[in-house]
């Protein structure tokens, strides 16, 4: 009776957890706004992430509540064990694995790159609509669907994702132990491939009288950047001293 106790209770809260892991991303898509979301929309793979991550929490806390109770003076049962296998090991890494994952995916969007300070300006223009920089260019008629800054700003493929990870906890050692200057420079020259790799099957692009068959090698392998014809990438930034 005592061990069965602990089972009623995961039994009760499990559908508790199920449900919350269906709500979390219901409250996501009813805060949005503007264009009606498609028939059969089932939220962000953030949104699931989240709501998944949340829910094994709590259920990681059924867990040990469980084994709590079915614990006895002197004595570990199987059935203790399993429940502690569960709770101090599967779920934890279960819950690890979505936040790290969610981590991921949030790290890529605008607002990610906005919420340090120095970037503020860059994010301001790219959303400004008067703005005629190319990154306001591309984001007002909706180039780029989203995650703009990460999208421009990252190369192609599970490297390009990877680099572009390891240069972003980079970004954050330096900004968070004040180790970077003002005006904010690119790291290397923006290569051409990144352009290309949207542009250049596009008839915009192939047909363009600035883009001659002749030149397409000096295109290609960055002779000739595409920011030299078509920039400024962002606005001027103001000098400051070194923080």
């Amino acid at each position: 009776m005592a061990e069965e106790l602990p089972l009623r209770k995961v039994a009760t809260v499990a559908p508790l957890a199920a449900t919350l892991t269906l709500l979390v991303p219901a409250v996501a898509w009813a805060a949005q706004e503007g264009v009606p979301l498609p028939h059969g929309w089932i939220g962000t793979t953030g949104d699931w992430l989240r709501g998944f991550g949340i829910a094994f929490a709590l259920l990681n806390l059924v867990l040990l509540g469980a084994a709590w109770r079915s614990l006895r003076p002197g004595t570990i049962t199987p059935t203790v064990r399993g429940w502690l296998l569960v709770a101090v090991g599967l779920v934890p890494l279960m819950v690890a694995f979505l936040s790290f994952t969610h981590g991921l995916e949030a790290s890529s969007t605008v607002s990610a790159c906005g919420s340090c300070h120095v970037m503020v300006p860059f994010v301001r223009d790219l959303q400004d609509v008067k703005s005629a920089t190319l990154a306001a260019t591309h984001f007002k008629n909706r180039y780029i669907r989203e995650d703009q800054c990460y999208t421009c700003h990252s190369d192609y493929g599970l490297g390009g994702t990877i680099k572009a990870k390891i240069a972003g906890l980079g970004h954050v050692w330096r900004y968070t132990t004040g180790m970077y200057e003002i005006p904010i420079k690119i790291a290397q020259p923006y290569p051409n491939t990144r352009c290309l790799g949207c542009h250049a099957q596009s008839q915009k692009f192939l047909n363009a009288a600035g883009h001659p068959q002749e030149e397409m090698h000096n295109l290609i392998d960055g002779t000739v950047p595409c920011l030299a014809c078509h920039g400024p990438a962002h606005p001027e930034q103001k000098k400051a001293a070194m923080r």
